[in-house]
């Protein structure tokens, strides 16, 4: 289905932009050529269909061609994450059992490090100029074009390993039919067409980012590329390429908001799409605030699901009328899904109960790549459990609380982190925040705030704690609290490391 949709892209958009990267511009007959060309190199290398192939780069044109490349020639994408250590790299690799890596210069350490430590036999392709391998993209891309590979529904597309965060990343097995029904449903929840300008910032190693790719590249839109993603470079370009559409997590909203030309770069954008992250109520009203005409779209979903599991259209993006109340949500089950929130046992509990959100629908994943016990755990009945608590309202939206393994027990009492840092990011003083659970010896855990405060703001910890009484109850409220204005870490998608906060603090 995947692969098909491209071919159809070349042959309906073909003198259409394809591509922006300064000032190169492909077309999609132009693009679409180099893709099954590149495909065509891959199998003059040896690669066969159902072979895995990782792939370790930056955003750019070369990327989606190679990622594209390998699914017209009916491969197995194995994106790797440009953040993750020599070890996971190792890990991904070796336990994917990938044929070749595609790599480029910017990422010559890991794939150098993965070439010198993997026991596979790898095929080694360097992206540009001065990134190792022992071939070059531009020599595949002289072969002989080959026909689209003609793939089932249920066949594998790709393994995006997740973060390890908990652990070594483990293989999330995507079909080639969620991948295509994924594509079409960001399609229809973000009203992408063959006119959309896509500028990139959610990196192409994970599904936040290829998944609105392959929207577009179904759509027949352009997508324009950046080669480092700043605050003033994204700003400008958006004006310059006159970008239509933008989609990032809410740590880098933060950032874009205070560049120079921010105002006049969210004016002129038609479509903002966030994700990966829950968004404090306060900074979507501060853009609501700035850029009245922005059709909003928040997406919640993960990588088990292949993306997008709900979405919040535009219309429930308000400041008054009928849905205001709906703000705090993440919406309503994307086309052809279902959500449900269950208890400990699985069953269905009452609306407004909080639970763990439940997926069923042909974005599920099909398991975890040769982890048959873990595949069991999360896949019951054929819904895909989580890990993520929420709440349902009547009208059917769901709220994401948090991750259920990021749940503070304070007392005996549970306390969600999400609620908190809502409450903390309505402070006039704070940039952006986060809340952890820490070791404690009268409350077995206690709630502890991380601020970052805006520039030349103060702050002591009464006056944080003064504000948060104000909203929620005393035992919610952070026990302790750090104030920064040094950037919180963040993983390769922008999610903030809170493993990494509780190892530093707990300390």
């Amino acid at each position: 289905m995947f692969a098909q949709g491209l071919a159809r892209t070349t042959q309906a958009y073909g003198d259409r932009i394809a591509t922006i990267d300064g000032d190169k511009v492909q077309n999609w007959k132009e693009f679409g050529d180099r893709i099954s060309r590149i495909a065509g190199g891959l199998r003059s290398i040896g690669c066969q269909s159902g072979d895995r192939i990782a792939i370790l780069a930056a955003t750019t044109p070369e990327h989606l061609a190679t990622m594209y490349a390998v699914v017209w020639a009916g491969c197995v994408l194995v994106p790797l994450n440009t953040r993750l250590s020599p070890d996971e790299l190792d890990h991904i690799v070796s336990q994917s059992e990938s044929k070749a890596l595609a790599s480029d210069i910017r990422n010559l350490a890991g794939a150098e490090s993965v070439m010198s430590t993997t026991k596979n036999a790898l095929k080694t392709i360097a992206m540009d100029e001065g990134a190792a391998g022992e071939v070059s993209l531009d020599e595949l891309a002289k072969s002989a074009s080959i026909d689209v590979w003609t793939a089932e529904m249920s066949d594998l597309f790709a393994l995006y390993y997740t973060g390890g965060t908990t652990g070594l990343p483990k293989g999330v097995m995507v079909s080639d039919g969620a991948a295509g029904v994924q594509a079409l449903n960001m399609i229809f929840d973000t009203g992408v067409t063959e006119k959309t300008n896509y500028l990139h910032a959610p990196p192409l190693f994970h599904l936040a980012g290829a998944t609105v790719a392959n929207a577009c590249a179904f759509a027949g839109a352009a997508q324009t590329f950046l080669p480092e993603i700043t605050p003033d470079a994204y700003t400008k370009t958006v004006v310059e390429k006159k970008v239509t559409f933008i989609s990032m997590v809410p740590t880098m909203l933060v950032d874009m908001l205070e560049a120079p030309n921010a105002d006049q770069a969210f004016q002129s954008v038609e479509t903002f799409a966030y994700g990966t992250a829950p968004i404090p109520e306060a900074l979507l009203r501060k853009v609501l605030d700035r850029c009245p005409d922005v059709k909003l779209v928040q997406i919640y979903g993960q990588s088990e699901v292949t993306g997008p599991a709900t979405v919040l259209r535009p219309e429930h993006h308000t400041l008054s009328g009928p849905f205001t109340d709906k703000l705090a949500s993440a919406g309503i089950p994307i086309m052809c899904h279902e959500v449900r929130i269950a208890d400990e046992d699985g069953k269905t509990v009452a609306n407004g109960t909080t639970g763990e959100v439940l997926i069923r629908g042909p974005g599920v994943m099909m398991g975890y790549w040769q982890q048959p016990e873990l595949t069991a755990k999360t896949l019951k009945d054929g819904w895909l459990h989580t890990g993520d608590a929420g709440i349902m309202d009547g009208d059917g939206f769901i709220q994401i609380v948090d991750r259920l393994k990021d749940m503070i027990i304070t007392g005996g009492e549970n306390v969600f982190c999400g609620e908190v840092e809502s409450v903390i990011a309505e402070h006039p003083e704070v940039s952006i925040c986060t809340v952890i659970g820490l070791p404690d010896d009268k409350w077995g855990e206690r709630v502890h705030a991380v601020v970052v405060l805006e520039k030349g703001a103060e702050m002591d910890f009464e006056t944080l704690r003064d504000h948060c009484r104000k909203s929620i109850a005393g035992y919610k409220c952070p026990k302790s609290a750090d104030f920064t204005t040094d950037p919180l870490p963040l993983s390769g998608v922008g999610k903030i490391r809170k493993d990494l906060l509780r190892k530093k603090y707990s300390n």
